[in-house]
């Protein structure tokens, strides 16, 4: 037997759903928190966005947009927000150039921290960094620093949890403001599957990070959460892809004419 998607995932939510969102920062999103501790934290997020998909959910949204504006020579222009230390913008820059796809990518952070860990990765990316145009700027300060500017592709990988219920709408919002095409989230998906999973991964981490870690999944969102977001931002859901052996989700999204 078939067992239809919204079933399946009130059922694998089951626990969950009866929690609320903690409203408590991470330590990453304290603005006193150490660049060891920063770094820390980013290794950990480079080996689980490979574990768990992070990179093939954004190369399936690229694919996606690639399809959707056809046979265009110029460069897929991509917006990075909340890149941390840009794992994600360097792999699928390094997948786009093995492929002889044109793209160039942009990628915001505003913490210091997660800049700095960013010039350190791209240090270790050789001429292909060019692709890639990293910028310490916050969401809300897209529209005035770069103008009229807009990007084929407008992603968020594991950010927007870090924002309270209330901030998660205008986010969604700035980011279809800043696309011409596609929006993309991808992020943590609460279960209590995920929090068990999470909570194995960090079994001999540090304490900063497991601390975060197991917090970030605490503050990831269930299905009807994910979509009254989306709705409340003027988007319309294209896909919602949700895997609970990853605790991950991976949403198109694309403005309601």
């Amino acid at each position: 037997m078939v067992v239809p998607i919204d079933v399946m995932s009130m059922m694998i939510e089951s626990r969950a759903i009866v929690t609320t969102r903690p409203t408590e920062l991470e330590g990453m999103d304290e603005p006193d928190a150490s660049q060891a501790d920063m770094d820390a934290s980013f290794k950990f997020i480079r080996r689980v966005n490979r574990l768990a998909g992070g990179f093939w959910a954004f190369q399936r949204a690229i694919r996606v947009a690639l399809q959707a504006r056809g046979h265009s020579t110029e460069p897929l222009e991509i917006l990075d927000v909340g890149t941390g230390c840009a794992d994600l913008p360097i792999a699928i820059v390094a997948w786009a150039l093995r492929h002889n796809i044109p793209i160039r990518v942009t990628a915001i952070d505003p913490h210091a921290g997660s800049i700095a860990a960013a010039h350190e990765c791209l240090s270790e990316f050789g001429p292909n960094a060019n692709f890639i145009q990293l910028e310490q700027c916050g969401l809300d300060d897209v529209a005035q620093h770069w103008r009229k500017r807009k990007w084929d592709v407008v992603h968020a990988a594991m950010m927007l949890h870090h924002f309270p219920d209330d901030m998660v709408p205008a986010a969604l919002a700035s980011m279809a403001r800043a696309s011409c095409g596609l929006v993309v989230w991808n992020d943590l998906w609460r279960t209590p599957m995920s929090a068990a999973i999470v909570h194995a991964l960090t079994l001999f981490s540090s304490e900063f990070v497991r601390h975060d870690a197991r917090l970030s999944v605490a503050k990831g969102f269930s299905k009807s959460e994910i979509l009254r977001h989306v709705s409340r931002a003027g988007l319309r859901t294209d896909t919602l892809s949700m895997n609970p052996f990853t605790a991950r989700f991976l949403l198109l999204a694309t403005p309601v004419d």
